[in-house]
């Protein structure tokens, strides 16, 4: 009688030794997938140098990462959207856009973005299956990345899903929250999302004169700030994009002399101030 009870503790006994030595190996893999972040083909370039030099390469694949947009494009996220088009120009493959509602992607953006149109794989659903039709295509191995459009705010578990869904599937997420996004003055919720992005429209510098009239904008300012990375410290970036510029080749803007509105300078006809106004 004695025989089968040890038989049986054993037999428990093994089984959670080998439970415990399947937990172990899933942990190594999923440090060993983070580990591999230092090789550059395992990072997205975002088309600033100082931006990839301080993330280590650039945005790590296999990991999902969230946007958020500022000011008057807190809710339509345009700049975000342009910005994480503009990195997804330079990888290969299929990406997948979900949305909540409908897709209000504009072509002409896209393209001047530098991503082919027709790598994107666009798909419409009710705003609550977003965050699980996003988990289920970040374990696809055929797609590139998944960009979400999020109506609604993202709970800590649920963005905890995505992240280890993507670490599964070694597919890059991009979390954008439109609707979902709390004023610029508002706390962000808990996220386990490797890094978190605000993009956000500045002053753009121009030349006037009181003797030439104004004929166009200058190049588009946008500031781009790292609000968290997951083992990294925060940082801020100002950028301009003039039209000729293709993408990942954007030059860091200068600080303007003046501060954000310098007033029109008195002189002579023919000298010329500086100044800015918003793009």
């Amino acid at each position: 009688m004695i025989r089968p009870i040890l038989r049986e503790r054993e037999r428990a006994a093994m089984n959670q030794h080998t439970e415990t030595m399947e937990l172990l190996r899933e942990q190594i893999a999923r440090i060993e997938r983070r580990s591999r972040v230092s090789d550059p083909a395992r990072h997205l370039r975002t088309g600033l140098v100082e931006v990839d030099r301080h993330l280590g390469g650039g945005l790590p694949c296999g990991v999902v990462h969230e946007f958020y947009g500022a000011g008057s494009d807190l809710r339509v996220a345009a700049k975000p959207s342009r910005f994480i088009a503009s990195i997804l120009a330079d990888t290969e493959g299929q990406i997948v856009w979900i949305s909540g509602r409908y897709l209000d992607l504009h072509l002409a953006g896209i393209r001047a973005a530098g991503l082919d149109a027709g790598r994107v794989i666009c798909v419409e659903t009710r705003p609550e299956n977003v965050p699980r039709l996003c988990e289920d295509i970040l374990r696809e191995r055929a797609v590139a990345a998944v960009v979400a459009d999020l109506d609604m705010p993202l709970s800590l578990t649920a963005s905890r899903r995505l992240q280890l869904a993507s670490e599964a599937g070694g597919t890059t997420g991009f979390l954008l929250h439109r609707e979902s996004a709390p004023p610029d003055t508002g706390r962000l919720p808990p996220s386990a999302c490797q890094t978190r992005w605000r993009v956000r429209g500045e002053p753009c510098v121009l030349p006037f004169s009181a003797s030439i009239p104004l004929s166009a904008l200058g190049p588009e300012r946008r500031t781009i700030e790292l609000l968290r990375q997951r083992g990294g410290h925060a940082a801020s970036w100002s950028c301009e994009i003039p039209p000729y510029v293709t993408p990942h080749h954007l030059p860091l803007a200068p600080v303007l002399a003046h501060g954000p509105m310098a007033p029109a300078q008195s002189g002579p006809a023919g000298r010329v101030g500086t100044g800015a106004a918003y793009a």
